[in-house]
């Protein structure tokens, strides 16, 4: 396991990403499932499914978009980058991360901004503030900054190794085939 990813002191903070993502994708499959038998076997559906669905389709995204983040798991192609020398890919590697980091933060800026413009325009059925949506795109954003600042931040002192990794052998807890 990697050196950053043992002894922190966030360590409750570890899997912060992972676990919401998963009660949420719980919830979202506990809603749909418990819509299709209101539906279709009692004939009587319970419409709050739709909204709680919501919710819970938001939080899954942008939490689990979050922790994918973390792992270095979005999509990168490096081809190029890698014909770049040494000493300049360093040094637009440092813009990339700030380019990088600028965006996190104004999507995350946009996620408060779009919670604070809808506290007071509830959804459809459950009456609950659509705030509640956009704040799962706030919280996905702002973990991901910081995921990716701490990332950066080792990346200027010259520290290459990977924060995180996911388990690849059944010793560590992975599957041993990925």
């Amino acid at each position: 396991m990697s050196k950053h990813s043992q002894g922190s002191g966030l360590r409750p903070f570890h899997y912060f990403e992972e676990v919401i993502a998963g009660i949420a994708l719980v919830v979202l499959v506990a809603a749909v499932c418990w819509g299709v038998v209101t539906r279709y076997i009692t004939e009587t559906p319970a419409a709050w499914t739709g909204d709680i669905a919501s919710v819970s389709f938001a939080w899954l995204i942008f939490m689990g978009s979050a922790a994918a983040f973390k792992y270095g798991m979005h999509m990168s192609i490096d081809l190029a980058w890698m014909l770049i020398p040494a000493g300049p890919r360093r040094i637009l590697g440092a813009l990339v991360d700030l380019l990088i980091l600028a965006f996190l933060a104004y999507a995350t800026w946009l996620g408060v901004k779009f919670c604070l413009s809808t506290m007071d325009d509830p959804m459809p059925i459950l009456r609950w503030p659509r705030a509640i949506l956009y704040a799962a795109l706030m919280c996905g954003f702002a973990c991901m900054f910081l995921r990716y600042a701490g990332i950066a931040l080792r990346k200027f002192k010259g520290d290459t190794e990977p924060t995180h990794r996911l388990a690849e052998t059944p010793d560590e807890g992975g599957a041993g085939w990925a």
